[in-house]
């Protein structure tokens, strides 16, 4: 047998081998995979299940809430530019404020879904921590590669992803739209029972929001207060410094340029602590006067 054919029967037996070899660790994976899905906990496949279901539908209608904001405001400024009448005005705000209640109503409904899922996937997590099951399955990917998603990866994943969707609506965001809509349904005279039982019903939910609300600021600024204190002290030794140097340049310590080269430096230094300050500060009374707004508005009766 010459050497081209040896060559030749050589190369075809490895293309083949490594083809087989290919085929089977693919059929592998997935009985693996098939294996590993029929033994993972039920809990944890109805998590799955819940919190892609929920993580879709309040991706979803927080887009929907964004636009019909986004389309208050040019009602607004259509209104004010003349471009419709106070009646048609009207009549288009009613519309708006009446798919703005249902979606806001769905929105929290669904925040706080989201939010009891990401508890139980931290919990089912931690399950799986303590057995060492955690450990184990680690172990398996190293052997299997990433194929291989236990449970405890599975939950990471759970945790992220309804953590991400949390965050699509932002605390400032939240506020916002509250204060927005409960201003669009303020003073809007004789309607139906109906209409005044719905909106009522959502008064209730964003007063419930605003409770969660005012809880979550409170930390936030105590934060922020202790930031602020913070940076008065940084503002105090600089200007201690600054007095310093006009010490030692006026006793002849130092020459000008040295005193111009320090001034420059603590006066920037300076200048961007007080502007941080002062942007800590706005951010405190903007937030302080939405939630009071807010407060207000819930108060007022029909």
């Amino acid at each position: 047998m010459t050497s081209t054919m040896l060559d030749f029967i050589f190369n075809r037996g490895k293309k083949r081998g490594s083809r087989y070899l290919q085929k089977q660790i693919t059929e592998y994976r997935q009985t693996a995979q098939e294996k590993q899905s029929s033994t993972w906990p039920l809990s944890v496949k109805q998590l799955e299940n819940e919190v892609n279901e929920s993580i879709k539908d309040f991706q979803s209608v927080v887009k929907e809430i964004k636009n019909m904001l986004l389309s208050l405001d040019e009602l607004a400024r259509m209104l004010r530019s003349g471009e419709i009448s106070e009646s048609i005005y009207n009549v288009l705000l009613e519309e708006l404020s009446e798919n703005l209640s249902a979606s806001i109503e769905k929105a929290f409904s669904l925040r706080e879904k989201l939010e009891v899922l990401k508890a139980k996937s931290k919990i089912e997590w931690a399950r799986e921590k303590i057995t060492g099951r955690a450990a184990e399955a680690r172990e398996m990917q190293k052997y299997y590669g990433e194929s291989y998603l236990a449970p405890y990866y599975r939950l990471q994943d759970l945790i992220s992803r309804t953590e991400e969707a949390l965050s699509t609506l932002n605390f400032e965001e939240e506020i916002s739209i509250i204060e927005q809509y409960l201003s669009t349904i303020k003073g809007k005279g004789k309607i139906s029972s109906e209409k005044l039982k719905k909106i009522e019903e959502t008064k209730k939910i964003c007063q419930q929001r605003l409770n969660i609300i005012s809880e979550k600021w409170s930390s936030i600024r105590r934060d922020k207060i202790s930031q602020l204190m913070d940076l008065d002290i940084k503002s105090s030794q600089i200007k201690d410094d600054m007095k310093e140097v006009e010490v030692r340049f006026s006793i002849g310590e130092i020459d000008r340029k040295t005193y111009d080269e320090k001034m420059a430096i603590l006066q920037s230094s300076l200048k961007k602590i007080e502007k941080e300050i002062a942007d800590i500060r706005n951010y405190i009374d903007n937030i302080d006067l939405k939630i009071f707004r807010i407060s207000e508005l819930l108060r007022e009766e029909k």
